[in-house]
């Protein structure tokens, strides 16, 4: 191809075997690299051939003729990625201070080339890669950038996938015209049923890497609950919850499943196990954590014959703590019902009406100096939507007592008073220690099992300071009562998790459970001796299980120079059993006598960094305690796919086929897991809706 036509040779010139190492972008992509070949040193904007606005050698002219200044019909674009490490110099100055005409420098050094459109970029490509190969390895600039209608049909999958767009997404002549003419020519719109197939492709590629990830793995816990669609078809959302090799605690869900009716014990059971199955743990399952449901605690024995657990199986059930507090929260509320009715009559008398709510706005700017705000509702029975409706209203109270009660004449005479803000503020106050502990137990990437007994002991504790409340009186006798239903015997995940914390520990274990007897009158909690035992006779197993492989990766016994000696044979067949076995027992005594957290780190220690830090001076226990750590203890995280499955699942899509609906919900998760972002603890639902209130103030 001669100059003539326009082309610029050095983005195809060279070797077949060059132009396979030198990756190069399509037409339409090289906007990094024009910039880049634009850079003119010193010299000018649109007169030099090799310029801003340079041309390309016209047909029959010779390289001569374009070094001095002659213009073409068109302009030479550069599309090479070696552009965007090489700036063009119009009058280059050689060593003995001679202009030798246009050359292209390299940005990381004094190195030049010949930059004419028929000189090619083999040795400016060749130099980048032999003098300034960190400076290139990475293709993220685009620089080696090669379009492939696979890899974007792929990554369309995920996104469609992650962002929840529909599969006409890729179909859109909008969206075909923004990525042609913005970002590829080469671009061509992705049809609904291509998409779909590119969705099931992505979904089944992701899963089996994810199946070898969790083939590396000693212990799994498990998440799952059950979830009525807008087409009244029933799911079951079915998460594992790990601690990977670099000690950080990660979260997938593994499965959104239809599941045919009835929905009883057996055919949850069957629909799990189909998906422990599927993605081969069933001989990695330590704990599953259910809520309430009836059905679900029937499943348990059907588990306990059915599954062969890694870990002794003793710790195999959870209840959702979160569940747990709900139903306590819930016998209390019953008691202020009045108070919390009036207050939400008067929320919704404001929020029904925008002529009201518009005069309400004018109040408070007006006479009370303060901002507008749309008032919200609660929604009954969630309880935290309550809790933090009242908090909302906090210094509204006053205006919405005088704006309703001059403009609002319920049945009965019932006004609203200054003594149900009084009453609701106050239980209000007493609800923060339960709404904090359901914020801290619904975390997803951190460990909640070993901060259980700490919100418990704060529940408790807040008990013994109301039950002579005249208000709470009634309130917290209910109270108190379902939450010692649960809890008078103590999970002892809770506890040893608590023990694998080094800010707790035997001694700071022991004294909770203490407390939250005293507090509750409790006598049938573990004391400090039933806790050792049972901490000690779950070590002995994993020492029995895991020593061996510790003690491989110990440092050798022999050294080189007595590779073939009998003698220290003979000592490590005799007393390398002994030897481990004092390593051992003294590995738990130690942990528990001498290892300390500061004072002053104890609020904020990172749990998990601590036995990253620390795993190679505790080989056995922390294995013991990666698998007592990674057990959630609630069911949040599942439930959090409920929300995404409303999304998908909607009034448009309610005929979307079950298998496409676990494809979507899953890659979701998996890709948000990987770009991180994930929410690290399942903040409550309802602060988005209470957005514009003054919720986080105490």
């Amino acid at each position: 191809m001669d100059a003539g036509n326009g082309e610029d040779r050095d983005s195809h010139s060279g070797s077949s075997d060059e132009l396979l190492r030198n990756p190069i972008a399509p037409r339409g992509m090289g906007s990094v690299g024009e910039e880049a070949a634009s850079n003119i040193v010193g010299g000018g904007s649109g007169t030099g051939p090799l310029g801003s606005g340079s041309t390309a050698t016209p047909t029959g002219s010779t390289p001569a003729a374009a070094n001095s200044g002659l213009s073409g019909s068109k302009r030479s674009r550069r599309y090479s990625w070696v552009w965007n490490h090489f700036s063009i110099v119009s009058d280059f100055k050689d060593a003995n201070g001679i202009n030798i005409g246009a050359r292209a420098v390299c940005h990381y050094c004094d190195k030049n080339y010949k930059c004419l459109s028929n000189n090619g970029v083999g040795p400016h490509g060749r130099h980048l890669r032999k003098k300034h190969a960190d400076k290139i390895g990475d293709a993220s600039d685009g620089s080696n950038f090669v379009y492939s209608k696979e890899k974007m049909r792929h990554g369309l999958a995920l996104y469609v996938a992650a962002a929840e767009q529909p599969f006409t997404f890729g179909d859109d002549i909008r969206f075909e015209y923004f990525v042609k003419n913005c970002l590829n020519p080469s671009f061509a719109k992705v049809s609904r049923n291509s998409t779909r197939s590119d969705t099931k492709k992505a979904h089944s590629k992701v899963k089996k890497d994810l199946i070898s990830e969790l083939a590396s793995l000693g212990a799994i816990s498990f998440t799952s609950d059950m979830w009525s669609g807008i087409n009244n078809r029933g799911y079951i959302c079915v998460t594992a919850h790990y601690i990977d090799s670099s000690w950080s605690l990660q979260k997938k869900i593994i499965a959104f499943r239809l599941v045919e009716f009835p929905h009883d014990s057996e055919q949850i059971f069957e629909s799990i196990m189909g998906v422990f199955r599927d993605f081969e743990v069933v001989d990695k399952v330590y704990s599953i954590t259910f809520d309430n449901h009836s059905a679900n605690s029937a499943t348990l024995p059907l588990f306990i014959r059915n599954l062969t657990t890694p870990y002794f199986g003793e710790l195999l059930h959870l209840r959702c703590v979160c569940h747990v507090i709900n139903l306590v929260v819930q016998d209390g509320l019953k008691h202020i019902a009045p108070q919390i009715k009036k207050i939400r009559d008067a929320v919704l008398f404001i929020a029904t009406s925008p002529s009201r709510q518009q005069e309400f706005d004018k109040l408070c700017t007006s006479f009370y100096n303060l901002k507008p705000k749309n008032m919200n509702s609660d929604v009954q029975n969630r309880w935290n939507s309550t809790y933090i409706m009242l908090k909302s209203c906090r210094k509204y109270s006053a205006a919405i007592f005088f704006f309703v009660n001059q403009r609002y004449r319920p049945c009965h005479g019932t006004h609203l008073s200054p003594a149900d803000w009084e009453i609701g503020f106050e239980f209000m106050k007493f609800l923060k220690v339960f709404y904090v502990a359901t914020v801290a137990c619904s975390g997803v990437r951190y460990p909640t099992s070993c901060i259980v007994l700490h919100h418990l002991f704060n529940i408790s504790l807040n008990f013994r300071r109301h039950r002579e409340h005249p208000n709470f009186a009634h309130a917290c006798i209910d109270m108190e009562i379902k939450f010692r239903k649960y809890y008078e015997e103590m999970p002892p995940t809770f506890m040893l998790a608590a023990v694998m914390d080094p800010r707790m520990k035997l001694q700071g274990v022991s004294l909770l459970l203490r407390e939250i007897g005293a507090n509750l009158g409790i006598s049938t909690l573990p004391s400090s001796d039933n806790v050792k035992d049972l901490l000690t006779a779950m070590y002995a197993k994993y020492e029995t299980k895991f020593r061996s492989n510790a003690a491989f990766t110990a440092t050798p016994l022999t050294s080189s120079t007595s590779a073939n000696d009998e003698f220290w044979d003979f000592v490590s067949s005799n007393l390398g059993t002994g030897s481990s076995t004092v390593t051992s027992r003294i590995e738990l005594e130690k942990y528990l006598d001498l290892e300390s957290v500061n004072t002053n780190d104890r609020r904020d220690l990172d749990v998990l960094a601590w036995w990253k830090k620390n795993e190679d001076k505790y080989p056995v226990l922390s294995i013991m305690a990666r698998d007592l750590l990674t057990p959630p203890v609630s069911t949040v995280a599942s439930e959090s796919a409920f929300s995404a499955g409303k999304r998908v699942l909607d009034e448009r899509r309610s005929r979307l086929a079950p298998d496409i609906l676990d494809c979507l919900i899953c890659l979701k998760d998996w890709e948000d897991a990987r770009l991180g972002i994930q929410k690290r603890s399942a903040k409550d639902e309802f602060r988005g809706y209470f957005a514009d209130s003054d919720i986080d103030s105490d």
